[in-house]
């Protein structure tokens, strides 16, 4: 999907959206006075930036600059960007899917947990992104975070350095608080 294209539904799926007109009743009946036109939506400093954002992280360019741009994504906190990122999963560059784990990992968000959760499962995922998107849940810190965690560490299909990992998470979910 083009870039602009993302950034123009991203502004309009901001807008706040317009009541529908009520219902003409069949006896004609005085008009009220015409509504003022809303005004039309001003992009906002925080608009700006996560258009930016998605298109350094869209654009052809070094590994190194899309990776920072992934990751940029991620530091503007915006849950709106967790779609883009999910799509940038299927980056056939290592280092961008890193990037992007590294960014939904920031978000404590369903959608992000969600995405960390399904390349725990996906049969295709590296084992190495697996083990990151596990790391990642532990930060989201909800019930059913930690439910994906344990279901990693049972689940046959995973490889033994996945269980493995899974086994770590699980333990650093259940370690006492450290005191000083």
């Amino acid at each position: 999907m083009s870039p602009l294209l993302v950034a123009g539904m991203l502004l309009v799926a901001a807008a706040p959206a317009r009541p529908p007109a009520p219902a003409r009743p069949a006896a004609e009946t005085p008009r009220p006075a015409p509504e003022p036109p809303a005004a039309p939506r001003v992009a906002t400093p925080d608009d700006t930036a996560l258009l930016r954002a998605l298109l350094w992280a869209a654009r052809p360019a070094p590994e190194e600059i899309r990776a920072i741009a992934v990751e940029d994504l991620g530091l503007l906190g915006d849950p709106r960007a967790l779609d883009s990122l999910a799509t940038y999963l299927w980056d056939p560059n290592p280092r961008t899917q890193q990037a992007v784990l590294r960014a939904v990992a920031l978000f404590q968000h369903p959608r992000a947990e969600e995405l960390l959760g399904n390349v725990v499962r996906h049969p295709r995922m590296p084992d190495a992104l697996k083990i990151q998107a596990l790391n990642g849940l532990v930060f989201q810190r909800t019930v059913s975070a930690r439910r994906t965690v344990q279901d990693a560490v049972t689940d046959s299909r995973l490889s033994s350095a996945v269980q493995n990992a899974a086994r770590a998470v699980a333990a650093q979910w259940d370690a006492p608080p450290m005191t000083r």
